[in-house]
């Protein structure tokens, strides 16, 4: 009996408990009843008609009570610093990897600024046999055949390069790129985009033996321009006045001296003007020549500006300069009161002839009718009245035959 007795607590025990949660279930079932009871009741609504209008009074506005808090200034916040950004980074011309093939591109470059073309477009082709896409050598061949006038030849070398993009021909690509959208440049195309400025003139009093001139001649260009110094060409022509009648003649070259010099330097036309200066030496003349010829002075110049050979711009100093070169030479007008007696119209080079020593005897003449007896002798060139002709001139017996 002893071993049965923790069995029947435990026994006992569970049916507490199970007593205990069924009666929380009844609870709980009971209370959930009750509620969903209560929420099915139905709700009944009376409406009244009120025959009296009675207005409420109006409620009188509260103010709120103000109430200050003590508020901490805000800390200055650090201003925002700006990091400027890297410049762009600009494309440069891509470097030639084979060294026969850069020897041969240099040669090319060298022989097409001297215009031996035919020389430039050997060595290019011998370029590409090793370097078949070196976008050097065929800018290069571009150059050289608009040089020659073969635009055709220069637009297919300009698209294989524009082909290669920026990664392969770098600065090339754009290069390329304007000559194929703007087409070839003519001379004629710098007309008002390259002009002369007026000159300035500052004669050397410092000059002893002769006169020293400095011509100082502002080149111009619109802003963007690209302009190769190779085909701009600045040529100056002097012109001296002679004597005292003040002839106007083209100063001798042999004798004077002409240096040209660019003032601004590097030429690149950055700044949209450089200066050129012209020097001119005008050698003083020995007491001879001067008697003879007269004394010579500086007059002015004529300055002409050419691009690829073609003249774009000249201006002339003094204006009237221009004036006077175009004017021809008129010939000496001479009056009869003013020719010396005996004056030799048909040559007037040899001596006047003495008056008195004419004969007044009539010359013959053949415009009347007379008699044959009274006709003068016939002039000696004619053939003699035996019928024999005179001989031929040996120059003029084997001419062919009519």
């Amino acid at each position: 009996m002893a071993r049965t007795q923790p069995h029947t607590l435990t026994f006992r025990i569970s049916c507490w408990i199970m007593g205990i949660v069924a009666f929380v279930q009844l609870v709980v079932a009971g209370l959930a009843l009750a509620m969903r009871m209560e929420a099915t009741r139905e709700v009944k609504v009376v409406e009244k008609v009120v025959t009296q209008i009675v207005a409420a009074p109006k409620p009188e506005p509260i103010a709120a009570p103000r109430i200050e808090v003590d508020r901490d200034p805000l800390p200055d916040l650090p201003a925002a610093v700006s990091v400027p950004l890297p410049p762009p980074r600009n494309l440069e011309t891509p470097a030639i990897a084979d060294p026969v093939t850069e020897k041969l591109v240099k040669e090319a470059r060298n022989a097409r600024i001297s215009e031996d073309m035919m020389s430039a477009v050997t060595k290019l082709e011998q370029a590409l046999q090793s370097s078949p896409n070196e976008p050097n050598a065929l800018y290069e061949l571009g150059l050289v055949h608009e040089a020659m006038g073969i635009y055709d030849r220069a637009t297919q070398y300009y698209h294989k390069v524009f082909e290669l993009g920026t990664t392969g021909a770098g600065s090339l690509y754009l290069k390329a790129s304007e000559k194929l959208k703007d087409g070839f440049e003519q001379p004629q195309d710098k007309v008002n985009r390259i002009v002369l400025g007026r000159a300035r003139v500052f004669k050397d009093t410092r000059e002893a033996d002769g006169e020293r001139v400095l011509v100082t001649i502002p080149v111009q260009s619109i802003a963007g321009e690209e302009i190769e110094g190779r085909d701009l060409e600045v040529l100056v022509n002097f012109f001296d006045e002679i004597g005292a009648r003040k002839e106007i003649a083209p100063a001798d070259t042999s004798t004077c001296k002409v240096d040209y010099k660019w003032v601004t330097e590097p030429v690149d036309w950055h700044s949209g003007e450089e200066l050129l200066q012209v020097t001119y030496v005008l050698p003083a003349q020995d007491q001879q020549q001067q008697h003879i010829f007269g004394e010579k002075r500086y007059y002015g110049q004529v300055v002409e500006l050419s691009y690829k050979g073609e003249l774009i711009d000249s201006q002339a100093w003094p204006h009237i300069l221009a004036r006077k070169l175009n004017k021809p030479d008129a010939s000496p007008v001479f009056l009869d009161k003013e020719l010396p007696p005996g004056y030799n119209q048909e040559n007037p080079l040899l001596p006047n002839v003495d008056p008195s020593s004419i004969d007044p005897m009539p010359l013959p003449s053949y415009d009347k009718a007379q008699a044959a007896n009274q006709l003068p002798p016939p002039p000696a060139d004619l053939p003699p009245d035996d019928g024999i002709p005179l001989p031929v001139p040996p120059e003029y017996r084997h001419l062919p035959k009519r």
